[in-house]
């Protein structure tokens, strides 16, 4: 997974659909700070970040990239709005990979039927997977962290839709 932090305003923002769990943007572009745009495409969305990626907010928001999808995990608006909320479904979903395939290898180990190449492979990528995603987790949460000084700054902001960079 990738991070990306976006200092700027909401310009416009597609109405999502949710399923109570997640919201799904089809459309989000934003105004930076110096004056580009910049869009996003199906971006996935914990309701409580999607409630400040309306039209119009300013400040600090933060996205990722996982293999499969790309999203929001978190926002520090202009009015002192902020919230940190990542997916960690598929950090799970790889910690199992790694597990299943560590029992299965065992099993046929032990059994003394041979190895058996599927369960390495599931177990190693599982491996892999998992370690990925939870550094990527722990990047982001420190990066939130480390920004929590730019609360304020983006709260005394002038309205004009100026933002502090670091």
């Amino acid at each position: 997974m990738g991070l990306e932090v976006i200092d700027g305003t909401v310009e416009a923002a597609t109405p999502p659909k949710s399923n109570g769990k997640r919201v799904i943007y089809k459309n989000i572009t934003f105004r930076l700070a110096d004056g580009t745009e910049r869009r996003f495409g199906n971006l996935v969305v914990a309701p409580s970040v999607a409630e400040m990626l309306q039209p119009g907010s300013t400040g600090r928001f933060y996205g990722y990239s996982a293999i499969d999808h790309k999203g929001m995990f978190a926002a520090r608006t202009q009015n002192g709005r902020s919230d940190f909320i990542i997916p960690s479904g598929n950090e799970r979903n790889m910690k199992m990979m790694m597990i299943v395939g560590a029992l299965a290898f065992a099993v046929t180990l032990f059994a003394r039927n041979g190895i058996m190449f599927l369960a390495v492979i599931v177990g190693i990528a599982g491996a892999i997977g998992y370690v990925r995603y939870r550094k990527t987790r722990l990047e982001a949460r420190a990066r939130y962290d480390a920004d929590a000084s730019h609360a304020p700054a983006f709260a005394a902001a002038a309205t004009d839709g100026a933002i502090p960079l670091p």
